[in-house]
């Protein structure tokens, strides 16, 4: 009566080693990617030239109104009222 229960925990035993090993080999694996993940070195991303703003003076004698802007926008003045509208040029 003893036998069948040595020989079910001998294959418990067996079964857990088998499956010790796997689990093993797979965090080997893991490992392995990991340590070659962390050998690459960086690089660094190229960055587009920034263009330089080139500032424009707008100045009003009408109004007597002075200020400075960049270039890629466009400043027109209300005949009728003290309005400066800004835009992107087109």
């Amino acid at each position: 009566m003893k036998k069948p229960y040595l020989f079910l925990v001998f294959l418990i035993v067996v079964l857990s080693f088998v499956l010790g090993v796997r689990y093993g080999q797979q965090v080997e694996k893991t490992n392995k990617f990991i340590d070659y993940l962390t050998s690459l070195s960086p690089t660094k991303p190229s960055s587009p030239t920034p263009t330089p703003w080139i500032i424009e003076n707008y100045r009003s004698k009408k109004w007597g109104l002075r200020f400075y802007f960049p270039s890629f926008l466009s400043v027109k003045e209300d005949p009728t009222s003290p309005a400066v509208y800004i835009e992107l040029k087109k």
